[in-house]
């Protein structure tokens, strides 16, 4: 594919671009290759510092767009980020003038995904983003490269390194979502306006990709229900603790015949799963095959250097022509979407009520017409004094969505309900 030496481009030198840059320039790394690596050009707002050998060829450009008019490259890194803006046209420029792309763009990967395919099949060139889902874990390659000859049944993981950061140190310091957020700010876990991260959005444009990938279809994010973390209540992570549960934003996507359950939002699985047992900022994916059963994969989901190391590793994928691009060419899929409201599980339920006889004998009722069980509940109020009130923590077995729906709105206008009724999804994950 190439001679001795590859021309790259790079734009974009914020956390990411930084640790890809300091890996470009590690003597040790270039000693090891037998090509030579020449960074032709370096788009960045800011002035780069520090320059070593490696970049001392590059030609600099304040605005990335400048590379629509530079063709001295093989390979672009792109490292901007969002689906549109310059960071679309520069990718879109580069397929078009045969160029390879790597790239760690999760919202312009997830939401271009057919396009971005056809066009690179069209020009004979590839565009790699392993760096766009969980950081450091190669979990595109494995999909890609060691899992083609198995049919993936369901792929579900922790994708979102700051909200699990958040939920994991809420339990553990006994301290409410704000306080834990502004410690993730503190840290660089979580971003100035960290509304993607905590809304769910990050997680379903990462579970679009894992599921366009594992599926060979084209996911896009008006197919996914999503929820996220900033409505997560510390006495929930703590009863949620005393029934056995951990609580994980989860995103999920199965195959059920000829329809596709994508879903994101938190929810209780048992302490004995793997997944339960990711905590801080790392990430964790399950993926579950019909041949090679399950393989769990662990690491860093967010960081300059364990998302450089996944940059780069696509970088000499492509050098080294293991690019897969045989299996792009596969025609895609189609399938229908299940709806939330035909989502079949158990729930968590946290009801505030008055303290007086009638209260379990309604709320029963109210199952009962709507086709619920209950399988445990718990009366006993542990986290408030206020005199009258009581706390009935229920969870239930297998329902329907739409079933739980109807009833909760049923049981929210019951005049002994003192507020509005939490319900959290559990999730049955057995290892």
């Amino acid at each position: 594919m190439f001679n001795n030496s590859v021309k790259i481009a790079i734009a974009g030198i914020g956390t990411v671009g930084k640790g890809v840059v300091s890996l470009l320039k590690k003597n040790s790394f270039f000693k090891n290759l037998d090509f030579e690596i020449e960074i032709t050009a370096i788009a960045s707002r800011k002035k780069i510092t520090n320059i070593g050998p490696q970049l001392k060829k590059a030609k600099f450009f304040s605005n990335a767009e400048s590379l629509i008019n530079f063709n001295n490259y093989d390979i672009l890194i792109e490292l901007i980020g969002g689906e549109g803006g310059v960071a679309k046209k520069i990718i879109f420029d580069a397929l078009k003038k045969k160029k390879h792309v790597v790239t760690a763009n999760k919202a312009l990967v997830s939401k271009y995904w057919s396009e971005l395919r056809k066009l690179s099949i069209k020009n004979n060139c590839t565009i790699k983003y392993e760096a766009a889902v969980a950081g450091g874990i190669p979990i595109i390659k494995t999909i890609n490269d060691f899992l083609p000859s198995n049919k993936i049944k369901r792929i579900y993981g922790i994708l979102n390194g700051t909200s699990n950061y958040i939920l994991t140190n809420m339990l553990k310091t006994n301290d409410k979502f704000e306080k834990i957020l502004l410690n993730a700010q503190k840290l660089g876990y979580a971003e100035a306006d960290p509304s993607f991260d905590i809304n769910g959005t990050d997680t379903a444009h990462k579970l679009a990709i894992l599921s366009s990938l594992s599926f060979n279809m084209t996911m896009k994010l008006k197919n996914i229900y999503f929820e996220g973390i900033k409505d997560i209540d510390l006495v929930d992570l703590k009863y949620s603790d005393s029934l056995g549960y951990k609580i994980k934003l989860l995103g999920i996507a199965e195959k059920k015949k000829d329809k596709i359950l994508s879903f994101v939002f938190p929810c209780l699985i048992d302490k004995k799963a793997l997944i339960s047992n990711i905590d801080d900022v790392y990430n964790g994916i399950m993926v579950e095959t019909d041949f090679c059963e399950k393989n769990f994969f662990q690491g860093q989901g967010a960081g300059s250097k364990p998302t450089a190391t996944s940059v780069v590793s696509d970088l000499l994928s492509i050098i080294r022509n293991k690019d897969g691009l045989a299996l792009l060419s596969i025609k895609e899929n189609k399938f229908k979407f299940i709806d939330i409201d035909q989502r079949v599980g158990c729930y968590y339920l946290r009801l505030t009520t008055l303290d007086k006889p009638g209260v379990i004998s309604g709320i029963s009722n109210e199952f009962k017409k709507n086709n619920i069980s209950m399988k445990s509940m718990l009366q006993k109020d542990t986290y408030s004094n206020n005199k009258g009130h009581a706390t009935i923590i229920i969870t239930t077995h297998n329902c329907k969505e739409k079933d739980m729906m109807n009833a909760l709105r049923k049981i929210n206008k019951f005049k002994f309900v003192l507020k509005k009724t939490v319900f959290l999804r559990i999730e049955n994950l057995t290892n």
